[in-house]
């Protein structure tokens, strides 16, 4: 597969499985050298550490973890810990410290759903559309992931933006349909499974990635 990135990952919602999905392509792309994978906002983060999300994309993209970028304590929506914190987040300033950690292949991973508000005028859509990428959707394959995948896809296009792909991960008891339907009712999308993995070591973790890779349109 031939890529151009960044591809920027976000999701349906929160904790539906972008970290493990970004870290398994950061995974698979460093076989090739030269790839960076950036969370650059996150919140929840315990006092002095990066996160455990920035942890593992730097783990399985083989670079160390990079300093600064957004790091919230408390366990909400950024715009939401920033304000019970007392601390301004400027969007220039995210913006900035991506431009300064990109390298030859970047993968960035957003923080919760596509509308989450990291500021009050400056949501995970805004920041996805300022770097331009290329956008993949994840979901978790559980009820109700047709109206939340049919939603952010319409506003993903709305943006003006590029779907590489919806991934579906994690599927649930009784949701095997799922996998079907989302690629019935998005025929001009790539809709791709992902495994539940074993470990989250580098090689399983690659391994998982390349054939997700596999699976996406090049570009």
């Amino acid at each position: 597969m031939s890529v151009r990135w960044p591809i920027f990952v976000t999701g349906t919602d929160t904790e539906v499985g972008k970290t493990v999905v970004s870290a398994a392509l950061a995974a698979a792309l460093a076989r090739g050298g030269g790839v960076r994978a950036l969370k650059p906002v996150a919140s929840g983060v315990e006092p002095g550490t990066a996160g455990e999300d920035a942890e593992l994309l730097a783990f399985a993209a083989g670079h160390a973890v990079p300093e600064g970028g957004v790091r919230l304590r408390t366990p909400c929506s950024p715009h939401r810990a920033a304000i019970i914190e007392g601390r301004t987040v400027e969007p220039a300033m995210i913006l900035n410290w991506i431009a300064e950690n990109l390298g030859e292949v970047t993968v960035v991973e957003g923080v919760g759903g596509w509308e989450a508000p990291i500021t009050v005028d400056f949501h995970v859509s805004d920041l996805a559309a300022a770097l331009r990428g290329r956008v993949l959707l994840i979901a978790r394959d559980r009820l109700g992931v047709l109206n939340h995948t049919l939603l952010t896809v319409a506003a993903i296009r709305a943006r003006g933006l590029t779907l590489v792909g919806v991934v579906l991960v994690d599927p649930e008891l009784g949701t095997s349909h799922n996998l079907a339907d989302l690629r019935l009712l998005l025929p001009d999308v790539v809709v791709a499974p992902f495994p539940r993995l074993p470990n989250l070591e580098r090689e399983t973790l690659a391994n998982a990635g390349a054939a997700l890779l596999a699976a996406l349109p090049p570009g």
